[in-house]
């Protein structure tokens, strides 16, 4: 068994879940909307990861304004918490995580996992950490690929090459390339190939390593979190940390550091993992009815045909529709076609522009 008591979890709990619209909020995004059972996405994430990582070893990334409803929903405390002044993507996210864990635990390994994934059967995830863990400490940064099952163009891949290493049905590749969300055509040539994997988000990687990653593709960026180290705990801390996050670069760690580097090793997924970007995703985890109908509301229908129907407030009843989605709360009802999903963050800027609309995002 892997000794893993140096692991820390560091969970990004930040993102507005536009797509989630209007169920998830500005001031109640995604992460803490409970979709998939009674527990919300960073419940459960939580409750997954204190299985392998005890809580006074979890980090939760997150802006201000959500720290308190994160403790609404977890029991952590002030001290399991980095406090970001404002959302900059997840490169300034996770080195500024880094440059914590350095500080208490200097010689410590991270898994960095967003807080809105769905993953299912933990035990071969579990088993995946721990494989990625003992690579990561020969210096490696290790991401966890997904084989794709379509060509779906709303993922970043991750190119694969030569095998790394194998333990037991597990196995890693060396990490060639990772490439952005494709295109149509491009998607289905890597679904063909398959030397190319979705790329999850999650990661797992010592600190030593991935900071020296981070002083090499962002230098300027790395002085800054280096001089702001030892204000940490002070009264200045706060207020230094605005002023970086402020000329900090709003970019994801793919692009700004894993694109540059060549230690990249790619651990294969063998647990069932979503993501879970838009309204679509419900039709991977709920039971359609005799005409292809997810139905989550009080709802009637006559001659409707593959949607999804979703409310937590009154009744919906339709006739003679087909391929929609309808989500209906209190304060707001969306209805689109099913292929014009993942144009909702185009709707919310229209909304945004109205005085009068904006109270309802």
């Amino acid at each position: 068994m892997v000794n893993m008591n140096k692991l820390y979890a560091v969970i990004l709990a930040g993102g507005k879940g536009e797509r989630f619209w209007p169920k998830s909020r500005a001031n109640f995004p995604k992460q803490f909307v409970a979709l998939f059972g009674k527990d919300s996405l960073v419940q459960q994430t939580y409750k997954r990861v204190k299985k392998i990582i005890p809580i006074q070893n979890q980090l939760f990334v997150i802006p201000r304004e959500l720290v308190s409803m994160l403790k609404k929903q977890i029991p952590v405390k002030s001290c399991n918490i980095i406090n970001e002044p404002f959302g900059r993507n997840t490169a300034p996210a996770i080195a500024l995580a880094a440059i914590y864990l350095e500080r208490i635990a200097s010689d410590s390994t991270m898994i960095v996992l967003p807080s809105d994934h769905l993953i299912e059967d933990e035990q071969n995830f579990f088993a995946c950490v721990r494989f990625a863990y003992e690579i990561a400490q020969k210096d490696y940064l290790v991401t966890f690929g997904i084989p794709p099952a379509a060509p779906d163009t709303g993922f970043g891949y991750i190119h694969i090459g030569k095998e790394f290493s194998k333990q037991e049905s597990i196995s890693s590749y060396n990490g060639l390339k990772f490439v952005e969300k494709p295109n149509q055509k491009t998607a289905e040539a890597y679904l063909k190939a398959k030397t190319y994997f979705w790329n999850s988000g999650m990661f797992v990687w010592r600190v030593s390593a991935i900071l020296e990653a981070v002083k090499k593709c962002m230098p300027e960026f790395y002085i800054s979190l280096k001089n702001f180290q030892k204000y940490i705990g002070t009264n200045k801390e706060a207020s230094l940390l605005r002023k970086i996050y402020a000329k900090a670069p709003a970019t994801s760690i793919d692009y700004a550091v894993l694109e540059k580097v060549k230690n990249i090793v790619v651990v294969k997924a063998n647990f069932s993992w979503d993501d879970v970007g838009s309204w679509q995703a419900l039709e991977r985890h709920f039971p359609k009815d005799e005409s292809g109908n997810i139905r989550l509301a009080h709802f009637y229908g006559k001659d409707t045909e593959n949607s999804i129907i979703l409310s937590d407030h009154g009744m919906i009843a339709t006739l003679g529709v087909k391929n929609l989605i309808i989500v209906q709360t209190k304060q707001a009802t969306l209805i689109l076609p099913k292929d014009k999903a993942a144009q909702i963050k185009e709707l919310i800027k229209i909304i945004g522009k109205d005085k009068a609309g904006k109270k309802y995002l």
